[in-house]
C-alpha cells in the first residue's frame, strides 16, 4: 500500500503546476534529444548525452510527483473533530517544565517546516498532541527525555 500524503490545497496546486512544467520541459527534451541524434555519431555528441540525462532526471521527478498526487489527501477537504487537535489544526502549546510557548499549524510530512511554524504530525511533539483538547496536558517522550505540554489554544482556520 502505498504511502498518504497529506498536503494543503495550496502546495498540491504548486506541485501540480511543476507537474505541469515537467511535462512541458519533457516533450522539448524529445524534440532536443532527436535533433542530437539527427547530428550523427551518438558515443561523441554532448548535446544528446547531456539532453538525456537531463530527460532521465525529469522523468524521475514527473514520476515522484504523479505518485505523491495520486495518493495525497488535501487537509482543507479533511472531515476532522474540530474540538481535537487534528491535521490542518493551528496549535499554540506550553512547555510546562520552563513556561515557553510555541504556536505550530499541524501539517503532513511534506510540508513541515518548524521555523515557519508548519509541525508534522510525525514529530514526537505533534503525535503526542493529536487528539488533544484546549487545555489538556499531555506528555512527549523526546531524546533529552519526557516533556509535558498543555494545549493552551486550537483552532481551524
Amino acid at each position: 500500500m502505498s504511502e498518504i500524503f497529506y498536503l494543503s490545497r495550496k502546495n498540491y496546486d504548486k506541485l501540480r503546476e511543476e507537474l505541469d512544467g515537467l511535462k512541458k520541459i519533457k516533450a522539448e527534451l524529445s524534440e532536443e534529444i532527436g535533433e542530437a541524434a539527427r547530428q550523427g555519431d551518438l558515443k561523441e555528441n554532448a548535446e544528446y548525452a547531456a539532453a538525456k540525462e537531463k530527460q532521465a532526471e525529469t522523468l524521475a521527478r514527473i514520476n515522484e510527483l504523479e505518485i505523491r498526487l495520486r495518493n495525497t489527501r488535501i487537509t482543507d477537504d479533511l472531515n476532522v473533530d474540530r474540538s481535537e487537535a487534528r491535521i490542518g489544526a493551528t496549535v499554540t502549546i506550553e512547555d510546562l517544565s520552563n513556561g515557553g510557548q510555541f504556536t505550530y499549524t499541524l501539517v503532513g510530512s511534506m510540508e513541515s517546516n518548524p521555523d515557519e511554524g508548519l509541525l508534522s504530525v510525525k514529530t514526537p511533539v505533534a503525535a503526542g498532541l493529536l487528539g488533544c483538547k484546549e487545555g489538556q496536558t499531555f506528555e512527549v517522550a523526546l531524546p533529552r527525555g519526557k516533556r509535558k505540554y498543555k494545549l493552551v489554544k486550537l483552532e481551524y482556520k
